[in-house]
Order: structure tokens, then sequence, then C-alpha cells
């Protein structure tokens, strides 16, 4: 048998492939469309006309006001005092904001003297749960003394009273009594009382002459002639 021969294998000329890819080819650039000018000619935008200013700016319109009434004006004024009574209620000072809440009631605007009546029977509720222990003059002096400071005159003068009866001599009761009555516009019943602080004890005068208290007596000359007597001639001078 015949030997076959094999056939020898030539090397390819062609270049390996690489696995990178080709770019992709560029697409040609479209022209763009430049706009069609009109054939006919633009016509040309009117210039705006701006309002020439004045010289003199207008005058600003007249306001006119109105005069509050009478009724308008005290209407004001017990709203501010509502005002102060719920500011003293809640700053826990009871006994004065509650005499305050006491004049509202009468007001002749019903909304309002219905909510004083409101915050009355809350005071009146707040004062009921304290009790206070009262057995010497001088207890009932200081109890007073910081109920007339709340503005419960009428409640001062009944401590007052009662410490009177415990100590009828103490001129300071006296004083006490006559800056309570001078606080009510009670004239008469301050000077009595003031005249008995004085004639037990001369200094009370001269307290009596600084005393806020006693302004509501500045202008009665009663007071003044308590407060100042005439001093008494030299007797070389005739």
């Amino acid at each position: 048998m015949k030997k076959t021969k094999a056939k020898k294998t030539r090397p390819s000329l062609k270049k390996p492939q690489s696995n990178k890819k080709k770019p992709a080819a560029k697409r040609p650039a479209v022209p763009r469309k430049q706009p069609v000018k009109a054939s006919g000619r633009s016509r040309p935008r009117a210039a705006k006309v701006r309002p020439k200013k004045s010289s003199s700016s207008p005058a600003p319109p007249r306001v006119i006001t109105r005069k509050p009434t009478a009724e308008e004006i005290a209407h004001q004024h017990a709203m501010e005092r509502f005002e102060g009574a719920l500011q003293l209620f809640n700053q826990n000072r009871v006994a004065r904001a509650r005499g305050m809440f006491e004049r509202l009631m009468g007001n002749s605007s019903r909304e309002l003297a219905e909510r004083a009546g409101v915050y009355l029977r809350i005071c009146d509720q707040r004062l009921s749960h304290t009790t206070v222990q009262l057995k010497t003059a001088e207890d009932y002096y200081n109890y007073a003394v910081g109920l007339a400071n709340d503005g419960n005159a009428e409640e001062s003068e009944e401590c007052l009273q009662k410490a009177l009866k415990l100590a009828p001599k103490a001129d300071y009761l006296y004083y006490a009594l006559a800056t309570t009555y001078a606080l009510r516009d009670d004239v008469d019943g301050a000077l009595e009382y003031l005249l008995k602080a004085i004639d037990l004890n001369q200094r009370n005068r001269y307290q009596a002459q600084n005393d806020a208290d006693f302004g509501n007596l500045l202008e009665d000359p009663r007071f003044t002639e308590l407060l100042y007597p005439e001093k008494p001639l030299p007797k070389d001078i005739p």
C-alpha cells in the first residue's frame, strides 16, 4: 500500500481579530435650516410714552378724625380697669383683684359686667379657702395693712377696729384707720382718727405731712391746720 503524504498547512497571512469593538461610524452632520426671512419689511415698534412726572406731588387725602363720645371713653376706661384687675388676678393678688372686679359689676356694659362677675366668684372661692389665725392687736394690724395694700379698704377697716378694741391706746392703729378713711374719700372720718393719733403721739403729725395716702385731704383747710398749726408768737413781740 502507498503511504499518503500529509499536506503541509501554510500559516495564514490574516491578522488575528482582536476583541475590541470598532468605533461606530460617525453620522454626517445635518446642516441646520436657517429661518426664512420674510419678504416684507418688519414694522418698527412704537415707542412707549412715559407719563411726565409733575414737579409737585399730590397732597395726601385728608383724614377726618372723630372725637370719641363720653360713653366710648367710659367704656375704654372700664376695659383698662378690667385688664388691670385681670393682671392682679394672674399675679395671685386675689384680694385686690376682687375689689376691682366688684366695682366693675355696676358697669353699663352687660358683657363686661358678666365677665367681672365670673372672676369675682372665683376670687371669693379662693379667699374662702384661706383661714388666718388672728389673736393679738398686732396680728390684726399686720393683716389689715395687707388688705389695704390689696385694695380692700372695708375689710382692712374691720380688722383695725378689732385691733383697736384689744389696744385702745395704740396710736398707730388710729393712724392706720385715718389712712383707710382717706383712701375711701371719707374726709371727716380721716380727720377724726388722725387727730386722735396725733394727740397720742406727735410724731404722727410729721409722718402725715409726707404721706401720699392723705392726698385727697390736701385741699381741706382743716387738714392743713391739723398738720401745720400756727406757731405761738414770742412774748417780747407785741
